[in-house]
């Protein structure tokens, strides 16, 4: 196992069981581990479940497992076909850093932001027709051409042309001469509820009724691209296009693209989320315990603090909730989750030290505590929970 000597850290699947992770993390209080090897994997697999070009999602700091270490590995080791962002200052980010292969700025731009596009040679969407003119001068300028991918709103009901303007915009685009039509696209709106399977076929119908309407306007988009992880996984291969867009499967996050008629994806989790016990002491029974006094210890009690709280996205609803690992055992969590630390209840696990690792996200022994579960405690999605992680984590990364 090799770490990487990355700005964000780096690290193995299990610190708790790796003793190698564990030595490259010794000098730290609170990490995230972000498995490489697994990033490596989960690309793979879906690669060549989808049997062309696909997408790999780094906006939003690479869902929180940090957008530069992530993307150049991506792109230097597994040999990523695209990359997609949501805004044109992450895609300026990604070409700073050395990044060449084709960016997409799926969020669009700003007025003011098209020379960005066209200086870092982004493709970008177009989120109202008002963009085209100023993204034609920008180019024009420079003697670029730039490429747009249309997106077409077919449900979702955001961001997106919707069908009516679609000739209006071709029109447009015929005019221009340093504007190149290079992908058409549809974002899904629920394929990964079940409930809604046939509302995201109809999304496909208008998708691909839509691709005819524009070829026989005279147009040839090289890259026709709808699915997501969820339709990747449920919905070929009518979804298939010839790019697909992946973001919560990339990392290893099945929790919005499980289907009742599919079986799991093999993907493995890429980011575990870790902090080591600073402090140790044993309360009497009625003993308060946080701010708010919100939870009263009902029995002598055993807490440990860790250096790991909302100032590091673990989430203050948290609080009295959510539980982590401790020696293979679940600690929940007791009082409130503060700016900085969280308390655990560790009467009932045995030998607790300080400096053993508390496990929030990942595996300890023969337990787990998927990101999904992590989430769930917040009431949210997996995705949310990794992205919100700030900065003030270190992330460690390890091949």
């Amino acid at each position: 196992m090799t770490a990487l000597n990355c700005s964000d850290a780096l690290g193995g699947k299990d610190a708790s069981s790796q003793p190698a992770a564990l030595e490259a993390t010794a000098h730290l209080a609170a990490w995230a581990d972000i498995n490489l090897l697994h990033l490596k994997h989960n690309y793979e697999w879906l690669r060549r479940q989808a049997g062309v070009p696909v997408m790999a999602m780094v906006k939003a700091n690479a869902y929180g497992h940090g957008l530069i270490p992530v993307a150049t590995y991506l792109q230097d080791v597994v040999r990523v076909d695209w990359f997609g962002v949501a805004t044109p200052d992450e895609g300026a980010r990604l070409r700073q850093a050395g990044i060449k292969r084709p960016i997409l700025v799926l969020g669009g731009f700003w007025f003011g932001q098209e020379e960005s596009i066209v200086h870092y040679g982004l493709a970008t969407t177009l989120p109202d027709p008002a963009y085209i003119s100023a993204l034609e001068q920008a180019a024009g300028r420079r003697g670029r051409i730039t490429a747009v991918h249309l997106e077409v709103d077919t449900g979702i009901g955001r961001l997106g042309l919707s069908p009516t303007q679609l000739d209006a915009v071709l029109q447009a685009l015929g005019r221009c001469r340093h504007i190149r039509l290079e992908g058409l696209m549809t974002h899904f709106a629920s394929a990964d509820v079940p409930e809604h399977a046939e509302f995201t076929r109809e999304q496909i119908k208008r998708h691909w009724s839509v691709v005819e309407r524009v070829r026989a306007a005279g147009w040839s988009p090289d890259y026709i691209h709808l699915a997501n992880s969820a339709g990747l996984h449920a919905f070929l291969p009518a979804a298939a296009g010839n790019l697909v867009r992946v973001g919560g499967l990339l990392y290893g996050i099945a929790g919005d693209a499980l289907s009742p008629v599919c079986p799991p994806p093999p993907t493995r989790p890429v980011l575990s989320l870790h902090a080591r016990i600073l402090g140790l002491k044993t309360v009497p029974p009625g003993t308060p315990l946080g701010y708010g006094c919100t939870f009263v210890a009902h029995r002598t009690t055993r807490v440990a603090t860790v250096p790991l709280g909302y100032g590091d996205g673990l989430h203050r609803v948290q609080s009295n909730r959510g539980r982590a690992l401790v020696r293979g055992r679940l600690a929940p969590i007791v009082g409130r989750v503060s700016m900085d630390v969280t308390m655990l209840d560790v009467t009932d696990i045995p030998d607790v030290a300080l400096g053993d690792v508390a496990t929030f996200i990942g595996a300890q022994g023969g337990a787990t505590i998927s990101a999904e579960a992590y989430a769930a405690a917040m009431g949210t999605i997996a995705l949310e929970a990794t992205t919100a992680l700030t900065a003030r984590v270190t992330r460690h990364y390890v091949t």
